[in-house]
Parts: structure tokens; sequence; C-alpha cells
């Protein structure tokens, strides 16, 4: 464990990795009539936790003598925050081992934690490499232009002289046939190979790609991508963005154990993405938190949609497969808010409305303050 004064000196360069691969919050703007102070009791308790999981993952760094690096930096987050089964189980089973914690090893842990990072590298290494490969395949392309130019050229040639030198010119014709068709044969093999190439790096692009722009255990899009499509998305039409929120989903976590809970992520997700239909965006944001954007659609009618999600969850009753013991209930906390031209400030009021939602009993949709939740469209200026 290190030294109290060596932790303190690293918080500072840790708080931007708190909360994910997406970087920090931007802090929240002054309270206005339009969005109220937080609660101060949960503001409070929030940033206990925060400076306790940046403490946790300092200790983590420390103790095992990682350099604060960017990967790194991730999987101690995950590691700490426990939200990797797969890494927390491998760490787990090195401590037990005795062995070291090393960059060596980490390394070769195909973690969620850096998942999104090393697949935003896989995509330009492999954009590179296909781009090589391809303009490879255009030089083998002239190659074979120039050589069939220069037979060409060469049996022009030997027509001309074959009066003169009938037999000379036959025999050279032969050879320069043989010699035409040995590299014929060469350069068709080498496209073939680098049409195979060129197939298996846009595979392995295409699913790079994929995975970049997916969470790897409910197969929804991931922050990285909501973000991307948020930032799309055009102000002429009506625009809300939601964060939901799993109620106690610790408590799954702790009394049924993380395959418990993993299943249930991958049951809300597919219950979300099938209540709310298809022209509504949903991705998970992180833990156990999904933020849904409504394109087209007024704060009135996704509101009344994502009551109807909420009811319907809340109506199942979810059972520990491995064991059969009752899980209970599922409930959902949601916070919308209208998109008009602060994809930021659109988020922030959806996180202010969630935790309204949990501080008002938990199970419910609480649109952002200071909106209006009517039919009328609520359009960017």
């Amino acid at each position: 464990m290190p030294a109290p004064d060596r932790a303190a000196t690293r918080l500072p360069r840790l708080a931007a990795w708190w909360k994910g691969p997406e970087g920090a919050p931007a802090p929240a703007p002054a309270p206005t009539p339009a969005m109220p102070a937080p609660d101060t009791g949960l503001a409070a308790m929030r940033r206990a936790g925060d400076r306790a999981l940046m403490q946790r993952i300092t200790a983590f760094l420390e103790a095992h003598d990682l350099p604060p690096t960017a990967d790194y930096l991730l999987i101690a987050r995950a590691y700490a925050a426990g939200e990797d089964r797969a890494l927390s189980e491998a760490i787990d089973a090195r401590l037990r081992e005795r062995r070291p914690i090393s960059p060596a090893f980490l390394d070769t842990l195909p973690t969620s934690a850096h998942a999104e990072r090393l697949g935003a590298a896989t995509l330009a290494e492999l954009a590179d490499t296909l781009g090589a490969t391809l303009a490879e395949s255009s030089r083998t392309i002239d190659r074979s232009c120039d050589s069939a130019r220069a037979y060409e050229a060469a049996l022009d040639g030997e027509v001309r002289d074959m009066a003169a030198d009938p037999r000379g010119s036959l025999d050279r014709l032969v050879a320069l046939t043989t010699a035409a068709i040995e590299r014929s044969q060469l350069l068709a093999g080498e496209l073939e190979s680098m049409a195979r190439e060129s197939d298996r790096l846009r595979s392995r692009l295409t699913a790079a790609r994929r995975a970049a722009e997916q969470d790897h255990l409910t197969k929804l899009p991931n922050r990285r991508s909501f973000d991307a499509r948020m930032a799309r998305s055009g102000v002429e039409q009506p625009r809300c963005v939601a964060l939901c929120d799993i109620d106690d989903f610790k408590r799954v976590n702790d009394r049924h154990g993380h395959d418990a809970g993993d299943r249930v992520l991958k049951v809300v997700a597919r219950h979300l993405k099938t209540a709310l239909g298809g022209r509504v965006m949903v991705a998970r944001h992180g833990g156990e938190e999904f933020a849904c954007l409504f394109e087209g659609t007024t704060l009135h009618a996704a509101r009344l949609a994502l009551d109807d999600a909420c009811e319907r969850l809340a109506e199942r009753s979810f059972v520990n497969q491995v064991d059969g013991v009752a899980i209970g209930r599922v409930t959902l906390s949601i916070g919308v808010a209208a998109l008009r031209d602060d994809p930021s400030g659109a988020m922030r009021a959806a996180d202010a409305a969630l935790y309204a939602a949990k501080r008002a009993g938990k199970n419910r949709v609480v649109v952002a303050a200071g909106e209006t939740d009517t039919g009328e469209p609520q359009l960017g200026g």
C-alpha cells in the first residue's frame, strides 16, 4: 500500500480517469431556475465515492509499480470499481499465486476496460495496412500493364523482322511468349495473394470498427458511439436524451454474483431496445446505466415511451438461472431532457433528472427541471 503522501500526489493525475474511457464529465453549471442545484447530501456522497475510487486506483498502481499510462489507468479503474469480472478474476488469481501484476501480464488481458482504446488503435493500424496493401496491388497492376505493353512492342518488332530471319524470329517469338506467360502467372499470383490479404484486412477492419463502437457485454452501441451519433443528430427536429439506471444493481451483484448481474444487464438492454423501438438509439453508457437518443420525438412522447418501458420491466420477476434463487423485480430510474444545440448540457440535465428520480423513490421517469412536458416540438435555436 503506498504512503498517503505519494497517493495524494497522483490523485490530480487520476481525476480525469475515474469516469472511464470517455474522461470525466464536464463540471455542472451553476444552479439556475431552469436547473436547481442537486441535493447537497447526494452530491457529497458522490464526491466521497469518487475520491474513494481514485484512492483505490492510486493504491493499485503504486502497489504494483505501474506507470499511470492511459491503458493501465483504465485497467486499474475497472479493477477498483469491479466493472470487469474477467479482469478482476484474472488479477485476483495472479495475486493468489503471488506472481507480479506486471505490464507484460496486463497487456495480455483481453479486457473490456481498454477494449475501446485498443479498438481505436487497431482501426488505425488496420486502415494503414489495408491502404499499403491496396497501394501495392495498384503497383502490381501497373507492372502487369507495363509488361503487356513491352510484350506487344516486342511482337511488333519480330513481325517486322520475320521476312529477313524467319527461323530466328520464330524462336524469339516463342521465347517472348514463354517469358510473357511466366510473368503473367507470377503477377496473377501476386494479385491473388493481395486480394486475399485485402479481404482479410477488410474483415478485421470491420470487426475492429464494430468492437470500437459496441459494448462487449450487451452488444449495444457504447458511449463513444452514442456521443458520436448525438453530435451528428440535426437540430431541425425535436430530439430528447434519456439516462436509465438500474435501481440497486450493486445488491444484485453482491447477493447473486457477477454472472447474474451480467445477465440482468443483458436482459435490461434487450428490454429497452425492444420496448423503445428501432428508431431510438439505446446504448450502454457505463456500468448499469443506459443512454437513449430519441430523434424526431417530442419530450412528451419520449416520456410516455420511457414510462411504458419502465412499467413493463417492473412487472417481470427475475430468477438466478444458476441456483434458482429469486432475484425479484428489477426497476429503472430514468431522467429525460430535450436535446437542442448543447449535447453536454442535455446529458447533464438528464443526469440531474435521473438522480431526482432516485430521490423520489426510484422506478420512475423524471423530466429535467425547467422543461415543458407537452406534445410541442422542442427545437434548437
